[in-house]
């Protein structure tokens, strides 16, 4: 029979981890902070259902001050801080709500939670139970064996004894050992100076014991030797204190803690009584006697078919913190039972030809050796067309392995690849065009890429990778790929692996793709809108990145060190002028440094806390910077250290060797509202508002500016007038139809004068508050970003805006009452984003929804026009043809290179095209296109 299993929650490391969470802060309805206590609650849920213990029990610290650990070294944690406010009562609600849905605790006066762990996982360990201890702390690393594991929720992962050693190079038997030598600056543990866990790990498995290492101490280094010597007497209190005890006299019934499911009335209660409207969506309906009064209903987000419920279940509350979804389903399924071949004869070959051509759509993949597509090389490619069936043809493999010659795969296969009636599907199907179009080989017929169909369907997923689809809409658990090639260090190539090995791997991935794009294709005809933008606009647009990401585009070099050289004097400069400033010798690059000037040195006002002291975060700076002139220093130097570090000093190294070009990598899943995203490297967010960051542009070259420029054509004030579309706002409007300086226009209307009368002053607000109502500013936020405003003259600007612009704030107000009533809002195209918490009753979750649902729309639509344009101007390209090579999407903008001698013709033809593409997705307004070009991006500007 199998073990049952014994989950034991460390509460109060999960509760400060809660607390520390990377969450925004919350206040439930009352005003009662409830951060912590909300993801601590989502933690709870996710363990119960995702692991459905057999046992469970929550052991809790009694306080610092009554622990035994303090008689024997009265420091002991003494250089532990207060804990903030608003930590003391989130921790009293979190442990009456474990309380009360029915989760044993322990607790024990003058002892720690680790040491009742360890009481209660010695005596389980007789008793046929599985223990899982819930925490990541270091310290239970010693408690380890054949029955006694860690878990981490956030993860999802064991770590027993046999991971503790291929990971730490010691196990549990050592763990007293190498936390001896090595302390704990936590707790305030005294250890040897200059021995971490690794010292610590060599010196143990070498010489056995701390001891032993006193016997030897003529083998270490001096220093070494000397810091062994001076802290002998330490070493002796530190093993004491590190020492878990493992027979604390408690009252522990294993049997009290069969898990039974939690209370669900209390829990219901405490989640309705916070505002957790989500995680009371995670229970499910509530039984009828439990069920709030008809009278006082509570307001739910009404289910929204197809994108919250039609494909992943429930939107995931936890994507917030990275914890994984709730699995409520059995176990999933593996590739144990499919049929998976290995294709290395002619015979097998000419089968797996004459299979294919005989179908209408086929899924692919390919096996490289590297991760960038501009870098790998084929390895293999893998086919299906039957749910549970795959095969794999390599193409390279180990030394002594058996396959065909490349040149005869490729041979074989190439005309299938290139067959536009055989429908292709992928996951990230870019990438395989690019690998193969560097072999040689050309891919056509892409009717589905399942990453970016599962994107349309739900924008709002934390992730889009094959393995985390596969098991949220397949329920299927695909092989890992560390399994086969290892991780770190002891990672090896998929050529070094057996090809069996690697055919099971590589079939499961064509396999899986496949059934993804047949659950996938049912869901997008329900939406014909969203089937139309697959069609129509995201897959065709995945052959015009690939495109763009092969040409790539040149940069100086020289003209980067020469701007880091100089960037490096600037960076000196501020730093002596911050010196200066604080009066003092500090390190500005040392948070802990910084804030003990600012808060204790120059006695400015604190913010927020974190989890090592008060924060110095650009929020804080800015808010401290209208009254010191230290801060202010302080944002100007890290705006130039993170503009050096970031791109002056990393570009170089992504250009390949091999094109002698950086080849960025655009991404359509990174944002939820449709636009694209780049990385390695990000272009996407070089910036532009500082004249250090528009001089980064002047790198970008022509390959060989004697014969060719680089062209920009960039859409002007585009969001407005995607604004002045959907409002039809008469001033705006007639602004746009009269090519006015729409701020200009603005600010005449807002501030009551004519257009010739506006004053900079005035214009720079108009600008301001016009791209502000985009993001859907508040009055706070106005005066943050105009210098002087309070926030209530930057409220009766926003009022007398709303005054003169109604047409706005009646689109700003449907666009939140589409989001309520439908969970989710649209663009001109149809692209949906869920607004998860529109009707939260947290009132800053709430009010950041209602932001997001106007912006969605807005820029969401600015990202299908960009996208229309892209694929039109691509279409023409390839139709005329033209000699320009689009190679760079940023924001509004697109950047090729043109031969001079071109350069106005096919300028005029790209700037109609891009025009051309608003009167296709119907935008009533007059587009504008400023185009330029020169001998760098900039002067493209």
């Amino acid at each position: 029979m199998a073990k049952k299993s014994f989950y034991i929650i460390d509460g109060h490391a999960h509760i400060y981890r809660a607390y520390f969470a990377p969450f925004r802060d919350l206040s439930s309805p009352s005003g009662e902070p409830v951060k912590a206590t909300y993801v601590f609650t989502q933690l709870l849920l996710n363990l119960v259902q995702q692991r459905k213990p057999d046992y469970l029990a929550m052991v809790i610290d009694s306080g610092d001050e009554t622990v035994f650990r303090k008689k024997i070294d009265p420091q002991y944690k003494a250089n532990r801080q207060a804990r903030p406010e608003d930590f003391a009562p989130q921790e009293r609600r979190i442990l009456q709500l474990v309380r009360d849905a029915g989760v044993p605790m322990f607790v024990a006066p003058g002892f720690e939670a680790d040491d009742l762990i360890a009481t209660m996982a010695r005596r389980l360990r007789d008793q046929d139970f599985d223990i899982y201890l819930v925490s990541k702390d270091k310290d239970l690393r010693q408690l380890l064996n054949d029955c006694t594991r860690l878990y981490d929720v956030q993860s999802d992962e064991v770590f027993d004894a046999e991971a503790m050693r291929k990971k730490l190079g010691y196990g549990p038997e050592q763990a007293v050992e190498v936390q001896t030598l090595m302390g704990d600056s936590t707790d305030n543990v005294q250890g040897i100076p200059g021995v971490g866990e690794k010292t610590a790990a060599k010196l143990v498995l070498k010489y056995g014991t701390v001891d032993r290492i006193y016997e030897h101490l003529d083998e270490l280094t001096p220093k070494l030797r000397e810091n062994f010597v001076q802290h002998a007497e330490k070493l002796k209190i530190s093993r004491q204190l590190v020492t878990l005890k493992n027979d604390v006299e408690m009252a522990f019934d294993p049997q009290a803690c069969r898990y039974q499911g939690l209370d669900d009335a209390a829990l219901r209660r405490h989640l309705r009584e916070l505002g957790f409207d989500s995680l009371l969506r995670r229970l499910g309906d509530a039984p009828e006697a439990d069920r709030p009064p008809a009278a006082t209903p509570l307001p739910m987000r009404p289910a929204v078919p197809n994108i919250e419920q039609g494909l992943f279940g429930p939107m995931d509350p936890a994507a917030q913190t990275g914890e994984p979804a709730p699995q409520t389903r059995p176990a999933p399924s593996t590739c144990a039972d499919c049929d998976y071949r290995l294709v290395d004869t002619e015979e097998k070959l000419a089968a797996l030809v004459e299979a294919l051509r005989r179908q209408k759509k086929i899924a692919f993949d390919t096996e490289t050796d590297a991760l960038g597509a501009m870098s790998a090389g084929l390895i293999g490619m893998s086919f299906s067309f039957l749910p549970g069936s795959g095969c794999y043809v390599p193409l390279r493999g180990p030394a002594g392995s058996t396959h065909l010659p490349m040149a005869r795969v490729l041979d074989a296969l190439a005309p299938i690849l290139a067959d536009a009636s055989i429908g292709k599907v992928g996951h990230n199907l870019k990438y395989d065009l690019l690998v193969l179009r560097r072999a040689g080989v050309e891919l056509r017929g892409v009717v589905m890429d399942t990453m970016v169909a599962a994107f349309l369907i739900d924008s709002s997923r934390f992730t889009f990778g094959i393995d985390r689809l596969a098991l949220d809409v397949l329920n299927f658990k695909k092989i890992p790929t560390a399994d086969l090639i290892g991780s770190g260090r002891n990672q090896i190539g998929m050529d070094r692996i057996p090809l069996e090995r690697v055919a099971t791997y590589a079939a499961e991935d064509a396999d899986i793709t496949w059934r993804l794009s047949e659950h996938l294709s049912p869901k997008l005809d329900e939406i014909p809108e969203l089937r139309k933008l697959h069609d129509e606009l995201e897959t065709p647009l995945i052959e015009v990145l690939a495109e763009m990401e092969f040409h790539g585009v040149a940069i100086d070099s020289d003209v980067l060190r020469g701007q880091s050289e100089a960037m490096s004097q600037d960076i000196d400069e501020l730093k002596a002028k911050i010196l200066r400033s604080a009066d003092c010798d500090f390190n500005p690059d040392s948070p802990k440094q910084l804030a003990d000037v600012l808060f204790n040195r120059l006695k400015l006002k604190p913010g927020k806390r974190t989890k090592t002291g008060f924060s110095t975060d650009v929020q804080v700076l800015e808010r401290l910077a209208l009254d010191h002139e230290c801060p202010r220093l302080i944002l100007a130097y890290r705006s130039l250290v993170k503009l050096k570090n970031t791109y002056l000093d990393a570009l170089p190294g992504f250009v390949n060797p091999r094109t002698h070009r950086v080849h960025t990598n655009f991404n359509q899943t990174g944002a939820a509202t449709g636009r694209l995203s780049s990385s390695d490297p990000n272009l996407q967010n070089i910036p532009i508002r500082s004249d250090q960051g528009r001089r980064i542009r002047l790198a970008f070259v022509p390959d060989d500016p004697a014969v060719n420029v680089l062209l920009t054509a960039d859409y002007s004030q585009i969001e407005l007038r995607i604004l002045a579309h959907f409002t039809r706002e008469p001033a705006l409007v007639r602004a746009f139809d009269q090519d006015q300086d729409i701020h200009r226009a603005v600010a005449a209307e807002v501030f009551k004068v004519s257009p010739d009368d506006v004053t900079r002053e005035q214009r720079g607000h108009a600008k301001t508050i016009n791209f502000g109502i985009i993001y859907g500013v508040t009055a706070f936020g106005l005066a943050q970003r105009i210098e002087g405003m309070t926030t209530a003259v930057a409220q009766e600007l926003i009022d007398a805006y709303n005054k003169r612009f109604p047409g706005i704030k009646l689109f700003m107000d449907q666009c939140v009452q589409a989001a309520q009533a439908d969970g989710y809002v649209r663009t001109i195209l149809g692209r949906r984003r869920p607004i998860t918490e529109i009707n939260s009753r947290i009132v800053a979750m709430r009010n950041a929804a209602e932001r997001m649902a106007i912006n969605s729309v807005v820029q969401g639509s600015a990202a299908d026009l960009i996208k229309r344009a892209m694929l039109d101007v691509h279409r023409r390209i390839r139709r005329d043809p033209l000699r320009s090579r689009m190679l760079i999407q940023v924001h509004d903008e697109l950047v090729f290179e043109t031969p001079r001698e071109r350069v106005e013709e096919e300028s005029r033809i790209i700037q109609e095209e891009m025009i051309r593409a608003g009167a296709e997705l119907g935008v009533s307004i007059p587009l504008k296109v400023d185009v330029g070009w020169g001998g760098n991006w900039e002067e493209g500007k």
